[in-house]
């Protein structure tokens, strides 16, 4: 369980983030030139690799001939974000967006600094605006998920993360969501279901395994709910070693509930 008492959500906790939620790759409708495309492609691997000062040189130096292209002002803000200035990067994208209200790509980071800082109606209000503007994104779509269940709105949550699985069906994060949010309402069967459709599509997710873990532990099927523990804490231990002991521990307890009650 995570600190607030729900089954744990991916946490990877805005989609295709992985730990680097300011770069993920949304670079939609490429107008620049090829040099400058090349630069960019440049600027990206310095950013992989850590050399955030490197990549602003470069993105300044691409400024003086493109002082007012969108991506080179997203970026530049990421390199910010990337080094833990959250507050300089917020200055940058809401500047950007004074020129480009509409730029799907500044109003998706400039809502993730306001959700990374807890500011969840602020969050919800600019990832509208993208989504008002690019409705079939499932990555905004999942976000304004993540929105209505940190305000505990998890019907809401499941409509959203729904929604995002249309356009992206094969996508196990959001599939495991569901689930979680079903079992944080009391709905054990569903959440089962939808875990089982999660590993459907990525075998190897272990929080999807640990998830299915307690659900089946709920359910009384203590055999498999091992076996899923078991696998989740091969497949990440750090995350889920501990917490699988805890799994083990709740077996034992509601087999020693079961025979109490024979």
């Amino acid at each position: 369980m995570d600190s607030k008492g729900t089954w744990l959500i991916n946490d990877f906790n805005l989609k295709c983030f992985s730990w680097y939620p300011w770069e993920n790759g949304r670079l939609k409708g490429n107008h620049m030139a090829e040099n400058s495309v090349n630069e960019i492609s440049r600027i990206r691997e310095l950013m992989k690799d850590g050399n955030y000062l490197e990549a602003q040189t470069g993105l300044k130096e691409m400024a003086k001939s493109n002082p007012k292209d969108p991506e080179i002002i997203r970026l530049f803000g990421n390199t910010y974000a990337y080094s833990g200035f959250l507050g300089k990067a917020v200055k940058i994208w809401r500047s950007g967006l004074k020129e480009f209200p509409k730029n799907v790509d500044l109003l998706y980071n400039y809502a993730l600094a306001f959700y990374l800082r807890g500011l969840l109606t602020s969050a919800k209000k600019f990832w509208k605006k993208a989504a008002k503007i690019s409705p079939d994104d499932p990555e905004i779509l999942f976000n304004l998920a993540l929105i209505a269940r940190d305000e505990g709105k998890f019907r809401l949550a499941i409509k959203y993360w729904e929604a995002a699985l249309r356009i992206d069906p094969k996508n196990a994060e959001t599939i495991n969501n569901i689930g979680v949010s079903f079992a944080t309402l009391g709905m054990t069967g569903r959440a089962t279901l939808w875990y089982k459709k999660a590993l459907h599509e990525d075998p190897e997710y272990a929080l999807a395994h640990f998830n299915l873990a307690n659900s089946l532990v709920e359910r009384g099927e203590f055999t498999e709910a091992r076996k899923h523990a078991e696998k989740a804490a091969e497949l990440d231990p750090t995350t889920h070693l501990n917490q699988v002991k805890e799994v083990f521990e709740k077996i034992e307890a509601r087999r020693f509930q079961i025979e109490e009650n024979i």
